[in-house]
């Protein structure tokens, strides 16, 4: 599990460091703000089941194609089992992201391909089986994955990924494959 996030913690370092490497004449952000602004918002309500959550990001464009940042992410959760035992608990945590754009889409002008990778520090709650007890602990994911942008007006995106966790700790609290949606507003 170490080696996993070292390797992707080299991997940002090393297109960070590559993106700032060429001169930054040729990149095509002249007069444009760098600085991204994001996240996802979670609401779901059902006789026996709830789920309220947010995870806002904040990045920063090194190139046209490479965007990485970071945020953070929580979530309460609360329902009753297929046994009628009630359930409530949050998780909480970091969160950084890093996303190559590969290119341009056949579909339509200004939709993009993208590479995506999302890695997780979160707490939550934890079943300790040798104690019969719940406990917080904090777990870690890594999500990699791919998507589809495209623009919705100025420098709005809408976005749809499927991300697949490659740590798969037993604990973790969000399950494969991960589908997810969200916007990206450019100021």
């Amino acid at each position: 599990m170490r080696r996993i996030l070292l390797t992707f913690i080299a991997f940002l370092f090393f297109f960070c460091a590559k993106a700032q490497d060429g001169n930054s004449s040729g990149n095509g952000l002249q007069g444009q703000s760098r600085w991204v602004f994001g996240g996802n918002v979670a609401l779901s309500f059902g006789s026996n089941f709830t789920v309220i959550g947010a995870a806002p990001t904040v990045g920063y464009r090194f190139t046209e194609r490479l965007t990485a940042g970071a945020g953070a992410l929580y979530f309460y959760q609360a329902g009753q089992t297929f046994g009628g035992q009630r359930f409530d608990f949050s998780i909480y945590g970091p969160q950084a992201f890093a996303r190559y754009v590969v290119g341009q889409s056949v579909i339509s002008e200004g939709d993009r391909l993208a590479f995506q990778s999302d890695a997780y520090l979160v707490n939550t709650e934890v079943y300790d089986p040798f104690a019969d007890t719940f406990g917080r602990d904090w777990i870690p994911q890594l999500f990699v994955g791919g998507g589809y942008f495209t623009p919705v007006g100025g420098r709005t995106f809408m976005g749809l990924m499927v991300m697949w966790d490659v740590i798969q700790d037993r604990n973790a609290p969000f399950a494969n494959p991960m589908i997810r949606g969200g916007i990206s507003i450019g100021i």
